[in-house]
């Protein structure tokens, strides 16, 4: 059986919020990474998609860019990463499986 991660609760902090896009390995499971495009279509029509594992994905990227990047945004205040947890936790009922 898998074992299961919970999703972040609204109000995460930064360390919560990495430590889970890390329970799935974006880069094994995606040959594209797709947050930039699903940034943009949230962006043009704050729709974010119900496709768990991209959503999972995209979270898994952004989070890799903030750290690569320095760190020097508000992850885990940004509007985007809100959203995607928030979808992620209502569609999966606020636990998923890790994926290494």
């Amino acid at each position: 059986m898998d074992e299961l991660v919970r999703v972040p609760e609204p109000g995460a902090g930064i360390d919560e919020i990495s430590a889970f896009a890390h329970t799935y390995d974006g880069y094994a499971l995606h040959e594209v990474h797709p947050a930039p495009t699903a940034r943009d279509e949230w962006n043009r029509s704050a729709t974010i998609g119900d496709d768990v594992d991209t959503l999972r994905a995209c979270l898994f990227f952004e989070a890799r860019a903030n750290r690569f990047g320095g760190g020097f945004g508000r992850f885990e205040r940004d509007p985007f990463i809100l959203a995607l947890i928030a979808r992620i936790r209502e569609l999966s009922g606020g636990s998923v499986p890790r994926k290494p």
